[in-house]
């Protein structure tokens, strides 16, 4: 599993991200992924300081898609996710202990796609990250479908 983990972390990080960008506002880090596939939206402390007993928020707009309040969450009986991220959206519970609040969005779908912040509203000074989630269209090859449907 921690193999897997690492994979999954460095597989983002380095084919996923394509960079920082800061126009007019906060670095906002870019995510690429392909419609269907799972991907993971960073987020983690900059002093790597532990976070099992923190609130973290992740927000899409208006949108609450995953919210960690001291071991309570959205997979654990907390209730208020937006419809479109339930049963699709889990955090790392062993990463906690090194300020990791990064989520996995599995089977990402286009409406996915958009501005989300992770941030800890209760840290003194409070910490904010913005991504930049990015869902590209996948296409099937279909040609092989294709019947004599024309023919009467």
């Amino acid at each position: 599993m921690k193999l897997l983990l690492s994979w999954l972390c460095l597989h983002t990080l380095f084919v996923g991200i394509l960079g920082r960008t800061n126009e007019n506002g906060p670095d906002v880090v870019t995510v690429i992924v392909k419609q269907g596939s799972d991907i993971i939206l960073p987020c983690s402390l900059s002093t790597k300081e532990r976070i099992t007993s923190k609130l973290f928020d992740w927000r899409k707009g208006g949108q609450e898609v995953f919210m960690y309040d001291a071991g309570i969450h959205y997979n654990n009986g907390r209730s208020g996710q937006h419809d479109q991220f339930k049963g699709r959206v889990s955090h790392f519970p062993g990463e906690l202990k090194s300020g990791n609040a990064s989520i996995i969005i599995q089977n990402t779908r286009m409406e996915d796609g958009g501005n989300y912040t992770c941030d800890f509203p209760r840290l003194q000074p409070r910490q904010k990250s913005h991504i930049k989630l990015v869902v590209e269209r996948t296409f099937k090859d279909r040609s092989g479908e294709i019947t004599d449907a024309g023919r009467g």
